[in-house]
């Protein structure tokens, strides 16, 4: 009985720890997500600042959050390896390039554009 008793306490002390490693990475996989989400709309208000019509779809608002966070990861990785200043501007570099490359049209990136060179309010 004493026995069983010890197997329960390590077999629930197991399941804490457990949850608690789950819970962590949620919390943090939430942060990506916001941080993305807010960089996601900076991009969107530059664009609808040049050109109203020319808004992120639904899809192109995933497809670029999904790119910020691999960004996001990618870049936490290597300052925690090391990485110079120059190789982390490179991370963001690609990962930036890949947004206007394979997500935005030529009339949102001209939009765009036109919205950064606008003063602010």
């Amino acid at each position: 009985m004493h026995l069983k008793i010890k197997t329960m306490k390590k077999i629930l002390l197991v399941l804490i720890l457990i949850s608690g490693f789950t819970f962590s990475s949620f919390g943090q996989s939430e942060k990506l997500k916001e941080k993305a989400t807010e960089l996601v709309e900076k991009l969107n208000t530059q664009i609808t600042a040049g050109d109203k019509s020319q808004g992120l779809s639904d899809e192109q608002r995933e497809q670029v959050a999904a790119i910020h966070i691999e960004r996001i990861k990618e870049s936490r990785k290597a300052k925690k390896d090391g990485a110079s200043e120059e190789d982390i501007k490179a991370i963001n570099k690609k990962y930036y390039k890949k947004v206007y490359d394979e997500v935005l049209t030529k009339e949102q990136k001209q939009a765009r554009k036109k919205g950064k060179e606008l003063p602010a309010h």
